[in-house]
């Protein structure tokens, strides 16, 4: 697995590496697929925040936490991780999608925050890769990233679609006419 640890506001010791990479290491056992790792330690009012975005088949597994010292936030977030990549795998499972011979590539998606307008128009612009996908999969995909939409482009229909969570716990989907 490919892992960068980034630091803002902190200084990233060779000990934060050798940490991060052996907690990370103990998710490889549950799930061999995880190819990407980033995990960004910022120090905020005095405390600690991690977030660490995994990438595992073309889906993102994403965590947070804040502390009060790193080693805490960390073990906070690899905990949620562990869930996640768990929750993922068994579900992989169910469909019937786990097998060695599936190979899935990917793009690696990119944040860019340009010049922003004036204040209160637009506070943030974020682009990313529409990978192709099932309504089934985005679902999952927005689950594990703990959003309540997720934009992708559908793989039968070939078009940009939108799932969202509707306020009753169903799922909704928008597709638009072009």
């Amino acid at each position: 697995m490919n892992v960068v640890v980034r630091g803002k506001n902190v200084e990233i010791s060779e000990a934060m590496k050798n940490c991060v990479a052996k907690k990370l290491s103990k998710l490889e056992r549950f799930f061999d697929r995880l190819m990407d790792a980033t995990v960004n330690f910022t120090l905020e009012r005095g405390r600690i925040k991690v977030e660490s975005t995994l990438t595992a088949s073309g889906i993102v597994i994403r965590g947070e936490a804040v502390g009060s010292d790193w080693r805490s936030a960390l073990d906070e977030v690899m905990d949620k991780l562990e869930r996640q990549v768990k929750r993922y795998k068994e579900r992989l499972g169910k469909r019937g999608v786990l097998r060695k011979e599936v190979v899935v590539e990917f793009e690696e998606e990119g944040e860019k925050e340009p010049a922003l307008p004036p204040v209160d128009k637009v506070a943030r612009v974020k682009e990313f890769v529409l990978r192709p996908m099932s309504i089934e999969d985005a679902i999952l995909q927005m689950e594990l990233l703990g959003h309540t939409f997720f934009i992708f482009k559908d793989l039968d229909k070939d078009k940009v679609q939108v799932v969202y969570k509707r306020e009753d716990g169903n799922y909704g989907l928008i597709d638009p006419i072009y």
